[in-house]
């Protein structure tokens, strides 16, 4: 019996490893140059005539995804086990008009934040 319980244990414990180095993500930061041209890409392969992006959805003050108007939701993911990549812009509320004009992404075209 006892050889059983840890045969399984060991079966559990080595699959919940393989999924957390293939499967698990966590959130990434979207710099606004990403944001921009994540939202062109979206229009552009969809077909999308929203005129704005709906909302940005952000994690702790940083932008890591937006939802159209259209309904489409992008959140930025990495896998748990890859490297952590910093933008040099870690907020981006303070100074979202100005970096966003410079992209050609216009602050108007932002529902909400």
């Amino acid at each position: 019996m006892l050889d059983l319980l840890m045969g399984a244990s060991w079966l559990i414990l080595g699959g919940y490893s393989i999924w957390f180095f293939a499967k698990a993500k966590a959130l990434q930061l979207l710099t606004l140059s990403d944001l921009a041209l994540t939202w062109k890409l979206h229009k552009q392969e969809t077909g999308c005539k929203a005129s704005r992006i709906h909302s940005l959805l952000t994690k702790d003050n940083d932008v890591v995804g937006f939802k159209c108007e259209c309904g489409y939701k992008f959140l930025q993911k990495r896998q748990v086990t890859q490297k952590i990549h910093k933008c040099p812009q870690t907020s981006i509320v303070p100074s979202i008009s100005n970096a966003l004009q410079n992209l050609g992404l216009h602050y108007s075209y932002i529902k909400e934040v």
